[in-house]
């Protein structure tokens, strides 16, 4: 067993939530040891779309600017969405707000940076050091964290614990908390640069089959194109189904099939599990749980990045707090809870909300594609506030919004497939 070291805490996983904690405390003056057991670059199946929440604590972390600099990143302009009908609407909302919503960075390149970034103000971080066991000595306010490395087993001591291993975090089952197993899952392949013919930077797709889910197009600042596909529970579509409706969306949607092409390179698909919803206790006596771990995952659209570095921002301010306090208790620590449910976790209710209508009443999809296509890129732009976590879910049922949403469901009703479908629209596009 190598040399015990003592931390002020103690980050497992180096993804953007670990990372990020990381920052915030060691920029705070904490001393900080960030355990990731695989080394960078290293991958991670997901959407790759940054939002506007997580963009915020990009730029302050420097990361931002290293991305645009070296042109890694992709901000989407051009984008929108299809509906099960295939009514849809693309437009480029940025010309008419004049804010991007979303950057694509690949995650082999993003964690990487955010987890280096860390490193500069001070952090350390140990790669290829996997996380395996913890026990709390509640009379001396220290935890034993044990790791095993190519160099052999590791020990440390910190005064803190911070679970950011995932959506099957490793730390709480061999901690023997309680966690309900993540319940979706998203597929990834890229899609090799100059072998498809996708010219927008970002759509989504709803089908019959996959809703509340949906699959995605986004394209990356490289040229490849990430093609997803999100299994989000409440539908038809069960997590077994993953692999059959990844390809078959592929070989028969309408607009993805077309747009892909019969000559793409697209590589093998690989899957990931989400937690969703937040809906798990997250503070703990001298412990928090950020992330995916946490389930800092958006119920009705599985994005999970800015609500990672978000909420390990969180955790790393009254993480912080509480040691200048000398007041780790779980009491002092909810706190923590208090505040990811203000700034993210309550509208992750609306979402799951919105989730089951859009399950039960797929019409409701239909129409906003429809009310897109009439009103133009104001609507698209104000959808993507909401879906992206830049705007509230609950913008979803003001008037504005409701009311002409309401009005195409009842023409449809009256006129049905009165909208012309996207790849009509764009001409095969």
């Amino acid at each position: 067993m190598g040399q015990t070291q003592v931390y002020d805490a103690c980050i497992v996983g180096a993804g953007p939530s670990g990372a990020t904690c990381a920052w915030y405390l060691a920029r705070a003056g904490k001393r900080v040891l960030l355990l990731e057991k695989r080394r960078f670059p290293r991958d991670k199946i997901c959407g790759d779309a940054v939002c506007v929440g997580g963009q915020d604590h990009l730029r302050t972390m420097g990361v931002l600017q290293e991305i645009e600099a070296e042109k890694v990143g992709r901000w989407a302009e051009v984008g929108g969405m299809v509906a099960p009908s295939g009514a849809g609407f693309v437009g480029n909302s940025v010309a008419f707000s004049g804010r991007k919503l979303v950057i694509a960075v690949k995650r082999r390149i993003l964690d990487e940076k955010i987890a280096r970034a860390s490193q500069r103000v001070g952090a350390e971080l140990r790669e290829e050091s996997e996380f395996v066991g913890g026990t709390l000595d509640r009379a001396r306010g220290m935890w034993t964290v044990r790791a095993d490395s190519p160099e052999g087993p590791l020990a440390f001591e910190a005064r803190s614990l911070v679970a950011a291993d995932g959506a099957h975090s490793v730390v709480t089952r061999t901690l023997g908390i309680p966690t309900p197993p993540p319940d979706g899952i998203c597929s990834r392949a890229y899609v090799k640069a100059g072998t498809h013919r996708f010219d927008a930077d970002g759509v989504a797709f709803y089908t019959s089959d996959l809703i509340p889910g949906y699959a995605a197009l986004f394209k990356e600042a490289d040229g490849d194109l990430n093609y997803c596909v999100y299994i989000i529970p409440g539908g038809k579509a069960k997590v077994t189904d993953l692999r059959a409706l990844h390809d078959k969306l592929l070989r028969e949607h309408p607009y993805i099939s077309r747009v892909v092409g019969t000559r793409a390179e697209v590589q093998r698909m690989n899957g990931a599990p989400l937690r969703l919803g937040g809906t798990v206790k997250t503070h703990y006596e001298r412990m928090l749980v950020i992330g995916d771990a946490a389930g800092h995952i958006d119920p009705l659209t599985g994005e999970g990045i800015h609500t990672a570095l978000e909420g390990g921002a969180i955790a790393a301010q009254e993480l912080g707090a509480a040691l200048d306090e000398k007041d780790v208790s779980e009491r002092r620590l909810q706190r923590y809870e208090r505040r990811w449910m203000k700034s993210f976790g309550n509208d992750f209710r609306w979402s799951a909300r919105m989730a089951r209508v859009y399950t039960r009443f797929p019409v409701f999809v239909d129409a906003s594609a429809r009310v897109m296509q009439k009103k133009g890129a104001s609507v698209l732009y104000d959808w993507g506030r909401m879906m992206t976590g830049a705007a509230p879910k609950t913008g979803f049922f003001k008037p504005s919004m409701f009311m002409p949403i309401l009005t195409e469901v009842a023409k449809m009703a009256l006129q049905p497939g009165a909208a012309q479908p996207l790849w009509d629209s764009l001409g095969g596009a």
